[in-house]
């Protein structure tokens, strides 16, 4: 359906000379890209205003979109597979967030999800999408890149923490602990070859 539309789209872009016939695949594929990242943020949306955790849900879309530009890490096949798995991530995200912070989550349990979480950046990331290789320079920049700011969102957890948000908190490290297990899934796939 979002291959269609974005077929459709482009053709009327070629139409009305807007875009050379040259230029059509590539159009369309970024207007594919944009109605998908469109579906996801309102999916999240959606999910947010069903639990009464917007605020929270944007959180985690805007850490979740943000580090897995950086990080790389499973693709579905499919934009109804990437999109209903993107909807499950955020669910069991905003879910066990909300959880964690009603039993008072700990700085240990903080810890527990972050400190597997870089270590995975650390020895995977980026993962390599295979219809779009990263230079090697580009890799390191990438890995230090993601594990900086990771550890930038380990501060703010922990701020959060302090400052009594604690559903914030576990938004944010949960999130960072989510897109570390996006990485491994690739690497299990390939026989945990990297």
């Amino acid at each position: 359906m979002i291959k269609k539309l974005s077929t459709l789209i482009s053709n009327q872009f070629v139409k009305r000379n807007i875009i050379s016939e040259d230029a059509q695949d590539v159009y369309t594929y970024g207007v594919e890209i944009t109605i998908s990242s469109l579906i996801g943020f309102i999916l999240v949306t959606m999910i947010g205003i069903i639990f009464k955790s917007l605020m929270q849900a944007m959180i985690f879309y805007v850490i979740f979109v943000a580090l897995r530009s950086m990080t790389g890490g499973y693709h579905a096949s499919t934009y109804l597979k990437c999109n209903t798995i993107f909807s499950f991530i955020s669910l069991f995200t905003l879910l066990f967030s909300k959880a964690s912070s009603e039993i008072h989550l700990s700085v240990g349990i903080i810890n527990l999800f972050f400190l597997p979480a870089v270590a995975i950046f650390l020895w995977l990331a980026p993962i390599e999408n295979p219809n779009n290789p990263i230079e090697k320079k580009k890799r390191l920049y990438w890995k230090i890149t993601s594990v900086s700011i990771s550890i930038l969102l380990y501060i703010l957890s922990i701020l959060l923490y302090i400052n009594q948000h604690i559903f914030e908190s576990a938004i944010v490290i949960i999130t960072v602990f989510v897109v570390s297990i996006l990485c491994m899934i690739p690497f299990i796939q390939r026989g945990g070859k990297s």
